[in-house]
């Protein structure tokens, strides 16, 4: 797609220095979805939210079981943007998840498995799912940071 046209009719000439008139726009490949990062998936598209669905099939948890556990109602799960709570839940998922997903060699099904079902006696027998409902998100991060280090 030839860029030329669209740029002399807003009378420029360049864009940053790299950009000029008549320079061609070649289309970049784009990553297949499961190269992305966890993080990224997780968000609707173009959004800088969470989306509780996505966030919810990755863990294979319904739409009650996510809502219980964010401690919000069913029908919050549908709003958008997302409330500041159900945000701030989903946002502490998604980082002991990638922290998870880190320390077990990238299998994400077995970091989704243990955050949801592992009781560690480091975490006073909780699982991280617990410890992120109990907002003690930064323990389990630390936590993972030392079998990381470790």
């Amino acid at each position: 797609m030839n860029v030329a046209i669209e740029w002399a009719a807003q009378s420029r000439t360049s864009l940053n220095g790299r950009l000029r008139v008549g320079d061609e726009l070649r289309e970049r490949p784009r990553p297949r979805l499961e190269e992305l990062p966890l993080a990224v998936r997780l968000r609707e598209a173009g959004e800088a939210w969470y989306s509780p669905a996505l966030v919810g099939v990755f863990l294979r948890l319904g739409p009650e079981l996510l809502a219980q556990r964010a401690g919000v109602s069913v029908r919050d799960l549908d709003a958008w943007p997302p409330g500041l709570q159900l945000h701030a839940y989903l946002k502490a998922v998604v980082e002991v998840l990638v922290k998870a997903i880190d320390v077990h060699d990238g299998d994400e099904r077995l970091a989704a498995a243990w955050y949801l079902d592992c009781a560690m006696a480091e975490l006073d027998g909780h699982t991280a799912d617990e410890m992120v409902r109990a907002g003690r998100q930064a323990a389990v991060v630390e936590y993972l940071d030392a079998h990381l280090s470790g």
